[in-house]
């Protein structure tokens, strides 16, 4: 076996046994866990990605474990101040500038506003920086949309405009007509939009970014509102990383003959799984996830047949649970929110506070009950006046009321 092999092996055998370990060993663990791949960090320009390929982790874990634990590492790889790395200073935004490439264009951009520099174009300053004129033109349009448009009013009115084109080319205005309404009045990505309208992603995302800042600012709204609203998302819906919230192709076409014969009606998901040999954690996890409303329908279609037979033929929960393979506690807890009218002939009554109670224990402590609350006095009295247990009646009272009982 290679090193590199056993290198994996003994990683794979780590990441197995990590999680088992008492919170007190996982400091250290961690330390040896990540050795290799934080010294490869620190000695070479490979990416997170990269390194965690080789030593056999899980890129985010790694990037997580670089940035609580080895933060002037980072620093040091972004060319950052290293005094800041104590700081809770983000390395990388979401969206935006990051850090350094903010301190990289800095002077040329306050340039770029300054009217000292207005004889010279873009290229011309962007060469004065040593930074490349494209780089700066397009840090220029997507993140500070205002100075171009400004520059150039300026100069034309100082009267040395170089009478270049700027702003989107007519021809890419025609391509793009349709595309761009169709992203910003949706919750389609990019990607959706340009294999839609059969254009180029990377191009038509250079014209958003460049010439619809709105339409991106309003997208990253949804964005947020999507993470906030996490529970509530209903599927095909915009998600918090741009993406529709649902599940992936290849995840729906492994379980599509799965969720088919599910939604028939007439397997279990047991039956199912033996039929179609998908796994049974994942296939259930698939219906939770994506499909409640099969599991739903299916619950409903399950009970629906329960309690046809319970109206046609009168008879205890317990034995139509049992009949159907019910749970008679579940059943019974079904029974009163979605047909509370044939629970309560089934031996139940609803009582003027809402509270459903069995007939005959109302029947038995209804006189006491009544007489009490009427007349007042000693409850305990009362009960023996009645033949009953007087525990037996102030536990009743007790559940039955909405506010705490005690006795007189």
């Amino acid at each position: 076996m290679s090193s590199a092999e056993k290198l994996k092996v003994q990683q794979i055998r780590l990441n197995s046994e990590f999680n088992r370990l008492p919170s007190a060993e996982r400091q250290s663990a961690a330390r040896d866990k990540y050795a290799d791949a934080v010294s490869l960090y620190a000695s070479s320009t490979l990416s997170i990605r990269e390194i965690a390929e080789q030593t056999g982790l899980s890129p985010k874990a790694l990037s997580h474990h670089l940035s609580h634990h080895h933060r002037p590492l980072l620093f040091k790889r972004y060319d950052l101040d290293i005094t800041e790395a104590d700081r809770p200073v983000k390395i990388k935004s979401p969206r935006g500038q990051s850090r350094k490439t903010h301190l990289k264009y800095k002077e040329a951009i306050e340039a770029a506003g300054d009217i000292a520099y207005i004889e010279l174009n873009i290229s011309q300053i962007a060469r004065i920086f040593d930074l490349n004129p494209t780089g700066l033109s397009t840090q220029l349009k997507v993140h500070y949309p205002d100075i171009i448009p400004a520059r150039e009013a300026l100069r034309k009115r100082l009267g040395i405009a170089d009478g270049l084109h700027r702003g989107p080319l007519p021809n890419c205005k025609d391509a793009y007509e349709d595309a761009v309404p169709a992203y910003r009045d949706s919750d389609l990505t990019i990607q959706e939009v340009a294999d839609r309208f059969g254009i180029s992603r990377s191009g038509f995302g250079q014209h958003m970014r460049f010439y619809h800042h709105d339409a991106i600012a309003a997208k990253a709204r949804r964005r947020n509102e999507s993470k906030r609203i996490y529970h509530e998302r209903e599927t095909g819906a915009l998600s918090g990383n741009g993406q529709r919230y649902g599940p992936k192709q290849q995840t729906s076409d492994l379980y599509a003959a799965a969720l088919r014969l599910y939604e028939d009606g007439s397997k279990t998901i047991e039956e199912v799984v033996r039929e179609t040999g998908v796994p049974p954690t994942g296939f259930k996890h698939y219906l939770d996830q994506w499909h409640r409303d099969v599991r739903q329908s299916r619950k409903d279609r399950k009970y629906d047949e329960a309690i046809a037979s319970l109206r046609a033929t009168p008879r205890s929960v317990a034995a139509v649970a049992k009949e159907f393979s019910l749970n008679a506690d579940v059943f019974r807890e079904y029974l009163k929110h979605h047909a509370p009218d044939l629970a309560e002939e089934q031996g139940m009554v609803r009582l003027e506070n809402g509270k459903l109670v069995k007939k005959t224990a109302w029947d038995k402590y209804r006189p006491a009950i009544e007489e009490y609350r009427k007349e007042g006095g000693s409850l305990r009295a009362i009960a023996l006046k009645h033949g009953l247990t007087y525990t037996s009646v102030f536990s009743f009272l007790k559940r039955i009321e909405t506010q705490p009982t005690t006795d007189n």
